[in-house]
C-alpha cells in the first residue's frame, strides 16, 4: 500500500463533542459576526493500494472507500468480508482511504477527500484502460464518492455507486446525543468557531456530514444521481449515526435502489451502522447489485 501526504496533527475523538458542549454551554453566535480563519497548516494523507487489475476480471475495476469508523490499522479486517466476496466474484479491488489525519480516515472536509478520490480514480483509469470503475462505498466514503460524481463531475468514470449507510442529506446527529433540545447538527451550524477548528482538530470530516455542512449543501442542490451511473443504497434501522434513519441515507431519484437491511434479510442477525459493511448478507447484496 502507498502512502501520500503529510501529518501535522492527530485526531482528537473527542473534539466534536467538545464542540457541542461548548455550544450548550456558551454564548450564542452573534448575527453577522466575522468567520473565525486559521492558517490551513494540515495536509490529509492517502493510503492507496497498487493497481494490479489482471486481465479477465470483471469489466470495471471495484473501487471500495471505506467509512471513518475505526482507523486505518482496522481497515483489513472491517473488509475483508466485502473484499473477498468481491474478489471471488471476479473483480479487482482497490481499497482506498483519504482525508488522513493521524489514523483516522476522512478526517478533513469531504471537498478535500473527494479530490483525493478523483486523482486515484484518474490513475486507475489510466493504469487499466477501463473506461470506467465501480464504487462500493460505506457512511462517510459514500458521501465523498457522491460528492466526486455529481460536484466534481466524476460521473462518467463511473459505472456503479453501490452506497452502505450513507449520510447522503447529512446527519442531525440525534443519535450521537440524544436528549437534546434541537439536533447537534443546528448547535454546530451556529459555531462560526466550528469549521476552521474542526480541521486543526483533525474533526472536519464528521463536521463536513451533518445536516448544514457545505459539502451536503453542494449534494442537495439539484438532483444528486446522475446519469449513466447505476446507484444502490443499504441502509440499517438500527444506525444511530446516519439519522434521521433512512431520509439521512436514501436518494428518493427515479432509477435509484433504496432498502432497508431489515426488510432485504427479515430474521437476521442485526446490524448497525458499522456492522452493515461486514454482514454476509450485505455482501452478498453488493455483488448481485454490481453484476445484475
Amino acid at each position: 500500500m502507498a502512502t501520500r501526504g503529510a501529518l501535522r496533527f492527530g485526531p482528537h475523538a473527542g473534539a466534536l463533542l467538545a464542540l457541542l458542549s461548548g455550544a450548550l454551554g456558551g454564548p450564542p453566535a452573534t448575527a453577522g459576526a466575522e468567520p473565525v480563519t486559521v492558517p490551513d497548516i494540515v495536509a490529509a494523507q492517502v493510503i492507496e493500494p497498487p493497481v494490479e487489475c489482471a486481465a479477465g476480471s470483471r469489466p470495471y475495476p471495484v473501487v471500495v472507500l471505506p467509512g471513518a469508523d475505526g482507523t486505518t490499522a482496522d481497515t483489513a479486517a472491517q473488509w475483508a468480508p466485502m473484499v473477498d466476496a468481491l474478489q471471488q466474484a471476479g473483480a479487482c479491488v482497490l481499497v482506498f482511504q483519504g482525508g488522513i489525519i493521524g489514523t483516522q480516515r476522512w478526517a478533513v472536509d469531504p471537498a478535500v477527500s473527494a479530490r483525493q478520490v478523483a486523482q486515484f480514480v484518474d490513475e486507475v483509469r489510466a493504469v487499466t484502460g477501463a473506461p470506467k470503475v465501480d464504487i462500493v462505498a460505506h457512511s462517510a466514503g459514500a458521501v465523498i464518492g457522491d460528492y466526486y460524481v455529481k460536484v466534481l463531475g466524476g460521473f462518467p468514470n463511473v459505472h456503479s455507486l453501490i452506497q452502505l449507510a450513507p449520510e447522503t442529506h447529512g446527519s442531525d446527529g440525534s443519535g450521537v446525543l440524544p436528549g437534546l433540545p434541537v439536533p447537534p447538527a443546528q448547535l454546530v451550524a451556529g459555531l462560526p468557531i466550528a469549521p476552521p477548528l474542526a480541521g486543526l482538530l483533525g474533526v472536519g470530516g464528521a463536521l463536513g456530514l451533518l445536516s448544514a455542512a457545505p459539502a451536503v449543501t453542494a449534494l442537495g442542490d439539484g438532483p444528486i444521481a446522475q446519469p449513466g451511473v447505476e446507484y444502490s443504497i443499504m441502509a440499517t434501522r438500527n444506525d444511530t449515526l446516519a439519522t434521521p434513519v433512512g431520509t439521512s441515507s436514501f436518494i428518493d431519484e427515479p432509477g435509484v435502489t433504496n432498502v432497508f437491511y431489515e426488510d432485504q434479510f427479515p430474521g437476521s442477525a442485526p446490524v448497525d451502522h458499522s456492522s452493515l459493511r461486514s454482514s454476509p448478507n450485505t455482501t452478498e447484496w453488493v455483488v448481485a447489485q454490481l453484476y445484475r
